[in-house]
């Protein structure tokens, strides 16, 4: 038998709601997309069953797919709901002596991390989290390496040997993280711990053991310890589903068979062998990110505000001069940790986010809350008894009952209305339809507000941002909550429903290694050189693991600066091809270049510029200070081995009339004087490039929908986007 041509790319991305899965025809280019429901109670099979609804597009079955599938690319929640959960393994830390309470105590700001402002203002709820290592688990052992990393009191065996001992088979634990003080400079002292335990208990190759020096070589022991941490306490839960999705798929990894690659949050794939658990920690919403990338490279856009809307959440993430950025110490679950995540922040505004009343204030309180995949959103008649978002659209005409997911699920409007009557509408004495138009303007209030929130810190205007509007529901609000913003200009994809498995479909393969490098400005060249020699090293080795010849690898550096005796720093993207000799690409990203090229004085002095001019435009004019120095305190660097990407194709022009696409009419919610309009309903698969609508109207496809409010518009461009804008 002939084995078949393993010519598809499979993405899946999988949500609270959905599991997204898009499919790439490697040799025609075609892109397919569809859905299906997640399966909490085990991932892998939402994961299934949707690369087996967007197999049907083919005209293949599951395995037919399979056969023929050279990779599958995904991004999972197991990670993050594994530590929402606590869902984990019972970990030991080991530390430096004196040390140990450094988790229980946490940084002053520790009650309050991770938390709204609604949730900071009661005290009920601003406390401290639950560890993930209780104190009977946290032994400290006699060492110190200063901050030069020189040993100034040896590692004190017989206290190690204790300690695994006590944690081992005392508190049995099922995995270690070891953080010493000083380990990120000098490992010695935590890599001896390892082999004290591979002596101890050579047949325990069961217990993961993390080190930091090997994890997050960085200063900050309190986030890093975090890290370390989270790593641990995952392990065992990741790599199970991983294993279990593998062998769902048929053996992944095999010779020649389908290869199972992992999506992690710094924006890259990874093979299972080299994925870090805690780099899957919101790998999801990453792909949104990549695919607007992508599409900002297409379309010359620099400077992009990224927005998924899907049923639970709305995630955020920005695009300025032309690539993303990672946050510095990111919170996941109230805890700080040290690892690279792409900067995207999160409120609970989805389709299936939750309305009620506040008994006491009388007002509308939407969210964050969300009905999630089951039981979902009332309409569903899947036993879902609190309104959402979803129910106030279809009450208000934008969404079809009979046309959700394509026909596959059928809502029930009678439902949504009776849930909105009794729990909104009657508490606030408004109609049904008013209550559901106050779901639909509170939730577009929230998203917003974190739109603005999120552009200041950029120290450019809301203006100078084009907005990509994507996930299932995002269409549906975009042009509602963006004339609050400043943003004139928004995108909308034939593949929003699933941008975010499009993205991951698309993701090459990265590594990101960050070290605490600090360097007084100027800096000798020489010494900047041979540290970032070694870091390249370190990452072309691993990306030789992934497959990749090191001139086929392209490295993107990133110094952390500030100016002396400030706490805080700014991250300054340098190209490693030196200034004035990198290869720009087209989107002018000079932070990507090949081949790398050591620094010179210049390229310093250049280098200390680029800060001054960044911090200005930051913080205003002004507002530098050249004479207190200037320091870079860590440096980040990113190996990146290219993938295949789908060429997204270019169609000719058909005139400004959509007629051809024109479905039909229904009434359709706008508020003010015109209240319920009929409403054109246009099928977006038949719409043309050049072909011009204005609102209101809807756009439909199996998946998404499109709202067009009075007073805006949209054009259809050559790659079949829809460009909406806002009238003066």
């Amino acid at each position: 038998m002939v084995a078949a041509e393993r010519r598809y790319i499979v993405g899946i991305d999988t949500g609270g709601t959905f599991t997204d899965a898009t499919l790439i025809d490697t040799v025609t280019n075609e892109v397919f997309i569809d859905k299906s429901p997640t399966t909490p109670h085990d991932f892998s099979l939402g994961v299934v069953n949707a690369i087996g609804e967007v197999a049907k597009w083919v005209n293949l079955d599951l395995q037919g797919l399979l056969d023929r599938t050279r990779l599958v690319k995904h991004g999972s929640t197991v990670a993050t709901n594994a530590l929402l959960t606590r869902n984990g393994a019972r970990v030991g830390l080991i530390t430096t002596a004196g040390f140990e309470d450094t988790t229980l105590i946490m940084r002053a700001v520790g009650r309050v991390a991770g938390l709204s402002i609604e949730q900071i203002k009661h005290q009920s709820t601003a406390t401290k989290p639950e560890p993930l290592v209780p104190r009977a688990c946290i032994r400290g052992v006699t060492e110190r390496i200063d901050a030069r990393g020189d040993v100034v009191i040896p590692l004190n065996e017989h206290e190690v040997r204790e300690a695994l001992r006590t944690l081992v088979e005392g508190q049995e634990i099922q995995s270690l993280a070891v953080n010493l003080l000083f380990g990120f400079i000098n490992p010695s002292h935590e890599r001896r711990i390892k082999a004290i335990f591979d002596e101890l208990y050579p047949d325990r190759t069961d217990l993961e053991i993390t080190l930091s020096s090997d994890l997050a070589p960085v200063f900050r022991e309190y986030a890093r310890a975090n890290t370390v941490i989270i790593n641990a306490f995952l392990a065992r839960t990741v790599n199970r589903y991983v294993d279990g999705l593998g062998q769902r798929l048929g053996g992944s990894d095999s010779e020649g068979g389908t290869q199972l690659l992992l999506m992690q949050a710094n924006g890259g794939i990874v093979h299972r062998d080299e994925m870090t658990p805690v780099g899957m920690l919101q790998s999801g919403p990453a792909g949104g990110i990549i695919a607007s990338k992508t599409i900002a490279d297409l379309l010359g856009h620099g400077n992009v505000v990224s927005t998924d809307m899907g049923g639970t959440s709305y995630d955020l993430g920005l695009i300025v001069d032309g690539f993303w950025s990672y946050m510095r110490e990111p919170i996941v679950e109230r805890f700080h940790i040290s690892w690279p995540i792409i900067n995207i922040e999160s409120i609970g505004a989805g389709g299936g986010t939750i309305a009620r009343t506040d008994h006491v204030t009388r007002r509308l309180v939407v969210g964050p809350q969300s009905a999630g995949a089951s039981p979902g959103p009332v309409c569903y008649g899947a036993g879902g008894t609190q309104p959402t978002v979803t129910d106030a659209n279809v009450v208000l005409g934008y969404i079809d009952p009979d046309y959700f997911l394509g026909g596959r699920i059928k809502l029930q409007k009678q439902l949504s209305e009776e849930a909105i009557r009794t729990k909104i509408a009657e508490p606030l004495g408004m109609s049904v339809v008013e209550a559901a138009a106050g779901i639909y303007q509170v939730i577009n209030g929230h998203m917003a507000d974190l739109v603005r929130k999120s552009i200041l810190p950029t120290g450019r205007a809301p203006s100078e941002f084009v907005m990509y509007a994507f996930g299932g529901a995002g269409p549906i609000h975009t042009l509602a909550l963006t004339a609050a913003t400043g943003i004139r200009e928004i995108y909308v994809f034939p593949t929003s429903a699933v941008f975010s498995s499009f993205g991951i479909a698309s993701a090459d393969v990265i590594h990101t290694l960050t070290a605490s490098q600090r360097y007084v400005m100027p800096a000798d060249p020489d010494d900047l050189n041979g540290a970032l020699q070694d870091l390249d090293a370190k990452l072309i080795d691993v990306m030789r693991k992934e497959g990749f010849e090191p001139n086929q690898v392209q490295l993107r550096r990133t110094f952390h600066m500030r100016y002396r005796r400030q706490l805080n720093e700014l991250a300054i993207h340098i190209p490693a091809g030196g200034y004035g000799h990198e290869a720009e690409d087209q989107a002018g990203d000079v932070a990507v270049d090949s081949p790398v090229r050591s620094y010179d004085a210049h390229d310093v002095k250049l280098i200390m510029e680029e800060f001054e001019r960044r911090y200005e435009q930051v913080y205003g004019p002004g507002s530098g200070y050249s004479r207190a120095g200037i320091e870079v305190i860590s440096i980040t660097i990113d190996a990146i081995g290219p993938a295949p990407k789908p060429k997204i194709a270019e169609h000719p022009g058909a005139g400004l009339d959509p007629s051809r696409a024109l479905r039909g009419h229904r009434p359709a919610y706008f508020g003010g004087a015109r209240g319920f309009a009929e409403t054109a309903i246009y099928d977006y698969t038949e719409l043309r490039p050049e072909n011009h609508l204005m609102g209101p109207a809807i756009v439909e496809t199996p998946v998404t929908t499109v709202v067009l409010p009075p007073g805006t518009s949209g054009t259809v461009d050559r790659y079949m986007n829809l460009a909406l804008r806002l009238e003066a």
